[in-house]
């Protein structure tokens, strides 16, 4: 299908035209080896007991459940980012600035909000990758390690879309690797801002594609 006509009724034609006039929304496809890149999904975004994204969101964990054992299946890498230690205001730079809770005490002193549910939490031979700003490569080695393994294409899942997820998601195009993203395992606290930031980066940086399709792509070329 026609990936315009996939937002047709949330974007307005004219619109949509003009992206078709500019040659955007081609498909970038998945290469010769994916990683799979899980941003941010730990306690502190998936648990609603912490209420970062506001309500449980049991959809996008049984996504990112089903691609994750899908990728250790195919023996394929799994990176994860997370946030570093931000106890002191240094280590939060700007954030401290922009965020009502600069001290952020509830969460630094508990251990448990940076760890990911045992459905998909990382294993012997994955990679955890620490970040302090929104993206997953900014001032990290992330670029490197991946290269390191012959990745090409990076299949990202996380929180939040218009956060995380997005700044990793062009910082990931900016290092020339292909990028697609699963619509269902990814989320945001604002259904309207991950819609908004789907249907960009779709345009521009990304592909933005179904679970089943990722599977059936991923199957297809490495079962």
């Amino acid at each position: 299908m026609d990936k315009l006509e996939k937002w047709r009724g949330y974007v307005p034609d004219e619109e949509l035209e003009t992206y078709r006039k500019g040659g955007f929304a081609n498909r970038l496809g998945i290469g010769k080896r994916p990683a799979l890149v899980n941003i941010d999904t730990t306690h502190m975004f998936v648990d609603p007991s912490y209420s970062f994204c506001g309500a449980a969101m049991p959809e996008l964990v049984a996504a990112i459940e089903r691609i994750t054992a899908l990728f250790r299946e195919l023996n394929l890498p799994i990176y994860y980012t997370r946030r570093d230690d931000r106890s002191l205001p240094s280590y939060r730079g700007a954030w401290n600035l922009k965020l009502a809770r600069p001290d952020d005490v509830q969460f630094v002193a508990d251990p448990k909000a940076d760890e990911w549910p045992e459905s998909y939490a990382p294993q012997p031979g994955d990679r955890v990758v620490m970040k302090n700003k929104p993206s997953g490569f900014f001032g990290t080695m992330l670029a490197d390690f991946l290269r390191y393994d012959e990745v090409d294409t990076v299949i990202m899942v996380g929180i939040s879309t218009s956060g995380c997820v997005r700044a990793s998601a062009v910082d990931a195009f900016s290092h020339n690797f292909r990028v697609v993203l699963i619509e269902e395992a990814c989320g945001d606290r604002s259904p309207q801002a991950h819609k908004a930031n789907l249907f960009d980066l779709d345009m521009k940086f990304a592909d933005v594609e179904s679970l089943d399709y990722v599977i059936d792509e991923l199957q297809k070329k490495f079962g």
